[in-house]
């Protein structure tokens, strides 16, 4: 576990991509659809060992293709509901509107937007006082899963080696930070070339102490592959962990032992796997 500095959970909850992306793309297999609904899994692990922890179940819809409306609900090892999240793009492309919530515990985060006011709020669970700080969109900006659409904006820009800077509005600590990204491999995915980003906090000396992130992607088609870094998905404890997101073409026989729902639109239900 990394040291448990206030800002390294700044990072954890502004990349958790998936991270809360957590996360953010879809495999290969999946296509794509710029009017209507695609659907896709992610399986997480935890970092070191490789325990598998949960399945991401992804539902994005498009107009004219742009993101519009995204869901993910996060499906534990009994195929139960452990988290869900709604985003809605309809106003930025990379800063949604969006609401995270874990049943267990009633914790809470999200950004509301009303006229030209945008504020982001976090509740630590459901007897504690909801908490809010209003911001400033301030491009390069995104939050939760619209980082990946910020990383596909600026992909020329990495791939050709250049380090972009952004902001990131953590909901998860009411904060709006700095951070920055740059290509750091070329690794291999499912037998197939890709490329590979690291983004850390824009601050040297914190850089030093903090966990990075890493993101795979495909090379051709701009999809995020692989996450590895910290998770948004609280372990029995309550504490978030390193984990590995994969975005496998094919679900796992880990998962499909334990209930993951299928990728297909509509697999899951209130409770879990449909």
């Amino acid at each position: 576990m990394p040291m448990r500095l206030s800002t390294s959970f700044v990072l954890v909850t502004a990349c958790s991509l998936a991270v809360s992306g957590s996360v953010f793309a879809q495999s290969d297999a999946t296509r794509v659809q710029n009017n209507g609904q695609t659907c896709f899994n992610g399986y997480g692990y935890t970092l070191k060992g490789g325990d598998y922890r949960y399945t991401e179940h992804h539902e994005v819809s498009r107009r004219n293709g742009r993101i519009t409306d995204w869901n993910v609900t996060y499906v534990g090892r009994q195929g139960q509901v452990i988290a869900r999240k709604h985003m809605d793009f309809s106003t930025n492309p990379t800063v949604p509107v969006y609401e995270m919530t874990v049943p267990r515990t009633g914790y809470e985060e999200g950004i509301r937007h009303q006229g030209d006011t945008w504020t982001m709020f976090k509740r630590a669970s459901a007897d504690a006082k909801p908490q809010t700080q209003n911001f400033t969109i301030d491009p390069p900006m995104a939050a939760d899963s619209g980082f990946n659409q910020l990383v596909q904006q600026n992909f020329s820009a990495l791939t050709s080696g250049k380090t972009v800077h952004f902001k990131f509005a953590a909901a998860g600590r009411l904060s709006v930070i700095d951070l920055k990204a740059s290509q750091t491999g070329t690794p291999t995915f499912e037998g197939r070339p890709a490329v590979q980003f690291t983004a850390k906090l824009d601050m040297f000396l914190v850089n030093r102490f903090v966990q990075s992130l890493k993101l795979t992607y495909d090379p051709d088609t701009k999809r995020l592959l692989e996450y590895e870094g910290i998770g948004n998905i609280p372990d029995d404890d309550g504490d978030v962990y390193p984990v590995r997101v994969s975005y496998y073409s094919d679900m796992p026989q880990v998962a499909r032992q334990h209930d993951a729902p299928a990728a297909a639109c509509g697999s899951v239900d209130d409770n879990g796997s449909g």
